[in-house]
């Protein structure tokens, strides 16, 4: 394994730690010592990959949204109707909160941090961006295939992502509150409901 492979798969361990890391004990509590443990490295190796704690926890944001949106790519990839693209993207982002609960503890460890680290702002920004945007080619590729109703593509993929973090959201505060499948399909349903002609 060359060198650049080595580098690059010691800081995807050294990442992945700390996303459990953050799952179990919350950006707040966690240590570098709990990340060197979890991923069976040296703090000094930690501290080799990363200029400091901030710039860890960029590479995390980075690394969660990323394997999120190539499973859309990749789910999305072959497929030509609009409808069935957009079925794609809601019941990836909708599945997010259960099999990668992680990412939205990440997130809303974060967002704590919004006011103080100008940084962080722009990461979860642009991590928003890239998301909305893929929504909003999607949304467009329906419009223009007369499939969906002509809307503005990106505002009606904000007020998606918004019905999915707000459903998402809800249901990681209190699993109670309502059956997370029965919530979805309604969402989904009014979304396409709204949306097609």
């Amino acid at each position: 394994m060359s060198k650049p492979d080595v580098a690059a798969e010691r800081k995807d361990q050294i990442v992945r730690a700390t996303v459990e890391c953050i799952t179990k004990h919350g950006y707040h509590n966690f240590s570098m010592q709990d990340v060197a443990r979890t991923a069976g490295v040296s703090k000094g190796i930690i501290h080799y990959y990363f200029l400091n704690k901030d710039d860890l926890m960029m590479s995390v944001l980075d690394r969660v949204a990323g394997d999120i949106e190539s499973v859309l790519a990749h789910d999305m990839k072959e497929i030509t109707d609009p409808l069935k693209k957009l079925d794609i993207f809601m019941s990836v982002s909708f599945d997010v909160v259960r099999s990668t609960k992680e990412y939205y503890q990440v997130n809303m460890d974060f967002w704590t941090q919004i006011n103080q680290k100008k940084e962080v702002r722009q990461v979860i920004s642009r991590h928003y961006a890239k998301f909305r945007d893929t929504c909003a080619a999607v949304v467009q590729e329906g419009i223009d295939k007369n499939v969906f109703k002509d809307v503005d593509a990106n505002i009606f993929a904000s007020f998606i992502l918004s019905v999915i973090d707000g459903v998402s959201l809800q249901w990681l505060f209190d699993e109670t509150v309502f059956d997370y499948d029965v919530m979805v399909g309604s969402a989904k349903e009014q979304i396409v409901s709204s949306l097609s002609k």
